[in-house]
């Protein structure tokens, strides 16, 4: 290596004389005092920043103030007004205002490391904030971003920075910002703005009013061209995109090796957004601010996390990393043409840990960060309006440290100092004194030096799903897609058809399913079988331990708490074997039962039986599709894992499911209906004769339906690869006591457990971040099986799942939808139209046969 890029001559560092300017194109977050990531930024840092009117070394004009006369056109900012936080009086540009300048007797903003970053002036109660009145009556404004596990919204004040940054106000490019009081003429010893700064004017000692914000125009220009992938719901992105499928986290990894990135709204301090470089950090050592609800970095970030071993992977191993943008990265050099939007392949090219001081932070936190370069430096980068040209010849200076023996980056204007965090002097300049976190700069060298990738560099568009090979349901076809058109990145949403998502598209192909091969179910229910049975002779749970009388051994179930399930019986009822178990309350007293219908290879092969219905469904476009099942709308957006269709009267429950009226159903639906109705003829007297040999003491309220009423509303639902259905209820307040359902295809486990808060001394655990009781009963549901539960209170205290272990099965469950428990006449009157069989089903009476 050249020596004149491996050490400084005088062993000494200090600071520039002249601060670097914007380079490589892109928007800068300086680490200053007291500057946080984009959730916050404190006045004070603002105020005291000055854009060092320098030329960028890729020859580009400045854009900073272009930026700053727009922002002073729009800066009539406010009061933004929450408890515990106060509202800026004014914002306005300025150029270079001095610390001191911006004060007064009762007023002054300073870089204190309290809640708010501010000190009040005495006449104000910070108790007694009004909090702003929005159209939507919650008095706040609410910020949709969100990354809550459980995809509920939460409802905070938003702070005036978060506001800048939703009008693309980006830090590096305002030249600064002053906050003063304004009952006044601004102190005679600030510098008159070039341009016109409007102001709110409010009398000394008045309390703050309601917060309202002026909303802006997104004065940032456009992208030089569109993005070739982009998407509007983050689902989007984790369904069609082979190199991200993150849906929570950041970062998407394959075997520790990092695949994908999503930059977005979280930055840190010194974060960097060019053309060809970006600068980032590693997520961990972040806790749940109990102020803002923000995620603050407090901790140190670990270094064997499994995102940083991932990300240190694919830089020693030299392999790409694709980077996402989401629209609300407060550094973003134009306006974000959609939510998220793919920038393309890098390569990682340097990862160290850095010392900051995050907002929120009691000392010095260590976290990783990471500069990624653009692999294909020829290609232009369409978030850059200008393309600057690719800087050549230009190095970072490298040295060896003393101590620790190990070569580190001279990667800040301070000049250098050892990088390895394991280092005695690690933070230490050569000279012995300590580094100044607070003010540390990227140099010049460091954000445009280039590292030639010589790999090979694939496309960011992944091919069309191709049917060649599948038969319609896998797992390679059940994902989603990149529109070959438009580039949008859209999730499998219907069951016969590929369809873009993007409102402004008309792309559609057909997805065409070929009948599953009987090879393949054979081979599906071996291994069903065989798991299910390793599953019950690992708990040995169907050991008759009480020597109850009632006792029945079987092969359809797997009883894990038989001291609370300990009631079932056996029944041959027409060509079924039927078993059902009754459940009992936390007390011990029945409160319902579920019933098992086991099918046979000569009912299945009946005419218009589950062989003749299965092979109708799996190939005729009934209308299955999936709906929306967590913030409908929303770029979080979650769908169903399933297709659902309903039949009959409307199904109104956690998800809106699209509904025809039985005269528009199929036959094949026609003719499970009657089976289900048949199913429930029978499986409910039963119930109750069994009741009737069952101590009353034994026997809870509201166990003996009728079953008067036939099904008037049939759900259902397709399954392809790796779909299922978590735990939840049929407990709506208008269904009937009464559910059945057939399974057609691939065999199923049905679990069930009590819900939460139910008073069960049962055995408990975690699903999906929540405890939860473990399930008392797991049935085996095969091809042709049918199920039928009785009892309105099993669905009050219990909650079941579906798991189906194969890649093609359709469920469908018919219920009673009582019109007397509707709240409209409109929706009575539906229900009587869309529920009532027509005619022609009479033919498919089912004798259970």
């Amino acid at each position: 290596m050249d020596s004149s890029l491996t050490e400084r001559v005088d062993g000494e560092s200090s600071p520039p004389s002249t601060p670097p300017s914007s380079l490589d194109g892109g928007s800068y977050l300086p680490i200053l005092d007291s500057l946080v990531s984009s959730q916050e930024l404190p006045i004070r840092t603002l105020a005291s920043q000055s854009t060092h009117n320098v030329e960028p070394m890729d020859g580009l004009p400045r854009r900073t103030s272009k930026r700053a006369a727009a922002i002073r056109a729009n800066a009539n900012l406010k009061l933004m007004i929450s408890n515990g936080l106060i509202g800026l009086t004014e914002i306005r540009t300025k150029n270079s205002v001095p610390d001191q300048e911006i004060n007064n007797d009762n007023f002054s903003i300073t870089s204190t490391y309290d809640e708010s970053g501010l000190v009040l002036e005495p006449e104000i109660n910070n108790d007694s904030f009004s909090i702003t009145r929005t159209d939507d009556g919650s008095g706040l404004v609410l910020d949709p971003e969100s990354d809550n596990e459980d995809s509920h919204l939460p409802k905070r004040p938003r702070f005036a920075t978060e506001i800048l940054a939703d009008q693309s106000t980006a830090v590096a490019h305002i030249d600064s910002i002053e906050t003063v009081r304004v009952e006044e003429p601004a102190a005679s010893n600030v510098a008159a703005d070039a341009g016109e700064s409007r102001t709110l004017k409010r009398k000394r000692g008045a309390k703050l009013q309601d917060a309202v914000v002026d909303a802006t125009e997104d004065l940032r220009p456009d992208p030089s061209v569109r993005p070739l992938v982009w998407s509007n719901q983050r689902g989007g992105l984790c369904e069609a995109l082979p190199y991200y499928r993150a849906y929570k986290g950041s970062l998407h990894t394959s075997n520790k090796l990092a695949k994908g990135f999503l930059i977005d709204v979280e930055i840190d301090q010194g974060d960097f957004f060019g053309q060809q470089v970006i600068i980032s950090s590693v997520g961990g050592g972040r806790t749940r601010d109990p102020t803002s609800k923000s995620m603050v970095r407090t901790i140190d970030a670990p270094d064997t996390a499994t995102n940083v071993d991932s990300l240190r992977n694919a830089w020693v191993a030299k392999s790409l990393v694709v980077i996402i943008a989401g629209e609300k990265h407060p550094l973003y050099p134009c306006k974000p043409p959609h939510p998220y939007a793919v920038l393309g392949h890098f390569h990682i090219t340097k990862m160290w840990k850095e010392k900051q001081i995050p907002k929120g932070a009691t000392r010095e936190v260590l976290i990783w960060r990471v500069r990624f370069q653009k692999a294909n430096l020829d290609e232009p980068s369409w978030w850059m309006p200008e393309q600057a040209p690719t800087p050549v010849g230009v190095a970072t200076k490298v040295r060896t440290c003393q101590s620790c023996g190990v070569v580190s980056n001279e990667i800040f204007t301070t000049g250098w100092f050892c990088l390895n965090q394991t280092c005695e002097t690690y933070y230490i300049f050569t000279n012995g004194q300590k580094v100044q976190v607070q003010g540390l700069e990227y140099s010049p060298e460091f954000l445009n030096e280039r590292d030639q990738y010589l790999g090979d560099i694939p496309s960011i568009i992944p091919e069309m799903p191709s049917g060649e090979g599948f038969h319609g349901t896998e797992m390679a076809l059940r994902r989603g897609f990149v529109c070959p058109d438009c580039g949008c990145c859209n999730r499998r949403l219907f069951w016969n058809t590929w369809a873009c998502e993007n409102k402004d598209c008309n792309f559609v192909q057909p997805a065409p399913m070929s009948p599953y091969p009987t090879t393949i179910w054979t081979e599906e229910i071996a291994k069903f079988n065989a798991v299910t049975e390793a599953r019950r002779e690992k708990y040995g749970v169907n050991l008759n331990l009480g020597q109850d009388p009632l006792f029945v051994m079987d092969d359809a179930a797997t009883i894990f708490q038989r001291g609370y399930i300990s009631k079932t019986q056996a029944l041959n009822l027409g060509g079924y074997t039927i078993r059902q178990y009754f459940l009992p309350d936390s007390a011990g007293k029945i409160i319902g039962s579920f019933s098992i219908f086991s099918s046979t290879s000569e009912i299945n092969a009946q005419p218009g039986g589950p062989d003749e219905l299965f092979r109708a469904l799996e190939v005729e476009d009934i209308g299955l599709r999936r709906n929306p099942a967590a913030i409908a709308g929303h770029k979080l957006e979650g769908l169903t894992r399933h297709f659902q269709q309903n039949f009959g009267a409307r199904y109104k429950f956690g998800v809106s499911v699209q509904s025809k009226g039985f005269s528009e159903a199929p036959d094949a639906i026609l003719r499970a209906l009657h089976r289900l109705i048949w199913a429930k003829r029978v499986a409910v007297p039963a119930h109750n004769q069994f009741l009737d040999k069952v101590e009353d003491k034994f026997v809870g309220e509201y166990t003996r339906p009728t079953g008067s009423q036939d099904f008037n509303e049939l759900l259902a639902l397709g399954y392809m690869e790796n779909d299922c259905i978590h735990y939840h209820d049929d407990g709506e307040s208008e269904l009937g006591p009464v559910v059945a359902a057939l399974a057609l295809g691939s065999p199923c486990l049905m679990r069930f457990r009590p819900k939460a808060k139910t008073g069960f001394q049962l055995p408990v655990g975690k699903d999906r971040g929540k405890t939860a009781y473990k399930e008392v009963l797991e049935v085996c549901m095969r091809h042709g099986d049918i199920m039928v539960m009785s009892g309105t209170q099993i669905q009050k205290l219990y909650e079941h799942a579906v798991q189906p272990m194969g890649n093609r099965r359709f469920a469908l469950t018919a219920r009673y939808i009582d019109p007397d428990k509707m709240q409209s006449q409109s929706d009575r009157d539906d229900a009587a139209l869309k529920g009532s069989i027509p005619a022609h089903a009479e033919q498919f009476a089912y004798n259970g046969f």
